[in-house]
């Protein structure tokens, strides 16, 4: 119940929700410059841009759930259960599983246009981490300032699609999300023009009417037509805080109040994070279901330059700030 969106209306900014009914523990993640990554096919990397996300650390490897790197590119995966296929490694493919996408890209890939080369010839394989992390069925958006793209492997296999609309969200596969968003084309922030019966004086009942028939369930074809409409219809500023605080305020309409959605086993779903990556600063803000409060992490010079994988929690208690009547 995942939704992704990549803005660079002012700078370039690219986050994601993570909803799920349970946290998996997940961390604020840096692979430094000097941080060697090994892949299960693919040749491995020892120098590399930084890459700055939120995911777990497994065996010391960086599962990255979203992650930008120090170059402008930023790549999230989001659930996709019933369309992925990955397959058995090919000869002359550039064989990655599913766990190793994110970080093998963003260390091999300084813009989106060498990332859409890349992934040409690219297979996702069966493997999983370990017996106890099975390989997760995703799609990806991969993003820079100068647009998106979405990588999915299903039955027919692996496919990158452009997307305009720099918006993701889980199933059904990208092409049905495309279509679909036509159905809405009609939507507007401003009052509705009255088309129905141009003789008579018809007044909407209040503000907000041209959008009426904007989706408001939390069914990823809904997530993602709420999605494109806040990204066109919300104000745009040229200071990096107000673009920030923007960003939030778009993803605060796709977030999941717990209870709100329901698993089949009756588990509780709700928006367990939300992040918003900044390349340019090199910076990664953050909000959990428990701390609404945007915290911020930006890695020293020093930091950004080791040999080691950093990390540290997002667990935090909600903090109320206190005001006195001035």
């Amino acid at each position: 119940m995942c939704t992704a969106i990549s803005d660079n209306t002012n700078g370039f900014f690219f986050g994601r929700t993570l909803d799920l009914e349970r946290s998996y523990g997940e961390r604020v993640i840096l692979t430094p410059r000097r941080s060697s990554l090994d892949f299960l096919h693919a040749a491995p990397t020892r120098e590399h841009a930084a890459i700055l996300g939120i995911g777990i650390v497994f065996d010391g490897k960086p599962l990255y759930f979203d992650a930008i790197n120090e170059s402008g590119l930023a790549v999230a995966a989001l659930n996709f259960p019933r369309s992925a296929v990955y397959r058995d490694v090919l000869p002359h493919a550039l064989n990655l599983a599913s766990f190793e996408v994110i970080p093998y890209i963003l260390a091999s890939c300084n813009s989106l246009a060498s990332a859409k080369e890349l992934l040409k010839e690219v297979n996702i394989t069966k493997e999983s981490v370990s017996a106890s992390l099975p390989a997760s069925p995703l799609h990806w958006i991969i993003a820079d300032k100068s647009g998106a793209i979405v990588l999915e492997a299903t039955a027919d296999g692996a496919r990158i699609f452009d997307d305009p609309y720099g918006v993701l969200a889980n199933e059904p596969p990208f092409p049905f999300h495309l279509s679909n968003v036509s159905s809405f084309s009609a939507l507007s922030s401003a009052p509705p023009e009255n088309k129905l019966s141009p003789d008579v004086d018809i007044m909407p009942h209040s503000l907000g009417a041209g959008a009426f028939g904007l989706p408001g369930d939390f069914s990823s074809p809904s997530r993602f037509v709420r999605a494109v409409f806040m990204k066109s219809h919300t104000d745009v500023t040229t200071e990096k805080i107000s673009s920030v605080s923007r960003f939030f305020h778009i993803m605060s309409t796709l977030s999941v109040p717990k209870g709100s959605i329901k698993t089949d086993d009756g588990a509780s779903v709700c928006t367990v994070y939300t992040a918003c990556g900044d390349p340019e600063d090199m910076t990664y803000y953050f909000t959990t279901y428990a701390s609404r409060g945007l915290r911020a992490i930006t890695p020293t010079a020093d930091e950004l330059c080791g040999d080691r994988i950093l990390s540290t929690s997002i667990e935090a208690s909600e903090h109320i700030e206190k005001v006195r009547f001035s």
